[in-house]
């Protein structure tokens, strides 16, 4: 039985790693002074080297005739732990060793010392898949092994691991290996085997593995299964096509839209994965949208020659915004994808919202032209000045001195304010627009037009907002009141105690209609001088309570 390119390439020293150097200095610069720790996580997505790194770091540490950071590879501990016999490296699958009782059978026998290496060395794969349980088990030995034991744990879901098993631990991150790295690789693997191939099929195969170079090796096995790696042959084996039919189907999509739904819909009637095809899509769109923005982004993108020529032709057809709608459709069919809608609606979707596009651009009117003619003869257009009219020095006096008699706050407003005659009217134009807000109030407007009535309108001036004065109307007074003279709060307590003074009619009425008919009377009085009944009878109560107060004073004094 032969074995699998992945396996029979896999590297077996640190010179031979592809795209994990800063994880190697680490490892290495640790050996070459003997600070090695008790603890390793290896983090990094599938197939860029976690497993092989931490069975190469292991023969470094357990070799007999090391030199250096590298393995001999021919002692006798190398040749044990490349065929995975070792009885001092264990390795063991996280996923299906993930319950307690496997945590507690590893304490027992981490205590003993190795068999035949200096150091007893365990490999726990995928090990966010243990068990809260397991985790717990596995702590206290993780924080305190014995000075033999070495752990070396990898995953590629690193937040699942807890913080107090990451905490106890180097955490090494290891990166997705670039697809120009694993096209090397791949070069490498086919001249070893003497497989004929196409750099454009090897390159493909590099950009279909998404980082993963086990990935990579897989995919050149299937392809090689029947001979010479071509890339026709590679894009029967992925089903979706490669970057160049995809650069294609663009042009056909922008020269004839028919064409580029009949590929579209030949792709997925051979059985392709939607999801698949709409992400390569998308890909080529954003390289050519970065493209179109910056031109000289091409060299940041991990593309062959002929891909960053092809784009820099292209984007010379499509507008930017043009590109940006592309990508948020395929952004919307890619969620629809993934929540496993079927292809022909899917296909549907994404030409009745390309369709939609296009009559919104057809729908939009060009932008008006404006042509500007210049005046034969140019003048200066003119400048507002604004009009100061002086104070009226004699008139302010006279208004200051009557409202210092007969209302304060006017007399106190009007200092900053300019006071002149416009007509018949005189202007009191405010300085501060608060002054202004305050006496344009109906009350303060109404007192002022009143004490100030033998001057003409008054009319109350802020900038360009302008208000006149306008005179309260009397309110109607009462047939039985006479002495309107008088203000109404001094009527009102007289009326209030020419009621309480006066006896009534008939010397002995019921006490609840004597008390309800005097209520009542003093109402009605009240309200016809236009005064709160109530706010009279407060004040009224008060001030007999002062006097109540002041006589019990006397009193006591």
């Amino acid at each position: 039985m032969s074995v699998s390119l992945y396996r029979k390439y896999r590297p077996q020293n640190f010179a031979s790693v592809v795209g994990q150097k800063s994880a190697v200095e680490i490892l290495t610069h640790s050996l070459e002074r003997g600070r090695v720790g008790h603890a390793y996580l290896f983090s990094g997505s599938r197939g860029c080297g976690k497993t092989s790194i931490a069975r190469i770091f292991a023969k470094s540490l357990n070799c007999l005739d090391r030199q250096g950071f590298e393995p001999c590879g021919k002692c006798r501990n190398c040749l044990d732990i490349t065929s995975g016999e070792s009885l001092d490296v264990i390795e063991i699958d996280g996923a299906s060793n993930n319950g307690v009782e496997n945590i507690r059978g590893l304490k027992e026998n981490v205590t003993l010392s190795p068999f035949n290496s200096k150091y007893k060395i365990y490999i726990i794969d995928e090990v966010h898949m243990l068990s809260q349980g397991a985790f717990n088990a596995l702590l206290k030995t993780l924080e305190e092994p014995p000075e033999h034991v070495i752990f070396i744990m990898a995953t590629t879901e690193p937040h699942k691991v807890p913080v107090t098993i990451r905490s106890r631990c180097q955490h090494i991150p290891f990166h997705s290996i670039t697809p120009d790295d694993i096209f090397t690789r791949l070069e490498y693997v086919c001249q070893c085997e003497n497989i004929a191939f196409e750099a454009e099929a090897l390159r493909e195969i590099a950009r279909q593995s998404d980082g993963a170079l086990r990935d990579a090796l897989s995919l050149l096995e299937q392809s090689a299964a029947s001979g010479d790696v071509t890339l026709q042959r590679v894009e029967s084996v992925f089903g979706t096509g490669s970057r160049s039919s995809f650069e294609r189907w663009l042009v056909e999509l922008r020269t004839n839209p028919e064409s580029a739904y009949r590929g579209l819909k030949a792709m997925f009637d051979t059985g392709a994965s939607a999801l698949r095809v709409f992400e390569e899509i998308f890909t080529l769109i954003r390289d050519l949208w970065l493209v179109s923005k910056w031109k000289t982004i091409t060299d940041a993108l991990s593309l062959s020659e002929e891909d960053r020529n092809f784009l820099v032709t292209e984007s010379k057809n499509w507008k930017p915004s043009e590109l940006h709608k592309l990508l948020g459709i395929l952004l919307e069919l890619l969620r629809q994808a993934r929540s496993g809608i079927r292809t022909e609606i899917l296909l549907g979707t994404f030409v009745f919202m390309l369709d939609d596009e296009e009559k919104e651009q057809e729908q939009e009117p060009p932008p008006p032209v404006i042509k500007k003619i210049a005046p034969a003869v140019e003048t200066p257009a003119p400048v507002a000045v604004p009009v100061h009219v002086e104070t009226d020095e004699g008139l302010k006096a006279e208004l200051i001195n009557i409202a210092s008699e007969k209302n304060k706050m006017i007399y106190y407003a009007m200092f900053d304010t300019r006071i002149y005659r416009r007509g018949d009217d005189v202007i009191l134009d405010f300085e501060h627009r608060y002054c202004f807000e305050v006496m344009r109030v109906d009350r303060n407007a109404g007192e002022i037009a009143e004490i100030f009535s033998v001057y003409g309108d008054i009319v109350l001036k802020f900038r360009e907002a302008e208000y006149t004065c306008v005179k309260f109307e009397t309110a109607p007074i009462a047939e039985n009141f006479t002495e309107t003279e008088k203000p109404r709060q001094q009527r009102a307590k007289d009326i209030i105690g020419e009621l309480i003074s006066t006896e009534p009619d008939n010397p002995s009425p019921p006490p609840e209609a004597k008390s309800n008919s005097a209520f009542g009377d003093l109402m009605q009085k009240l309200k016809a001088i236009g005064l709160r009944p109530e706010m009279i009878l407060l004040k009224h109560s008060e001030s007999e309570s002062d006097d109540t107060e002041q006589d019990s004073d006397n009193d006591n004094e």
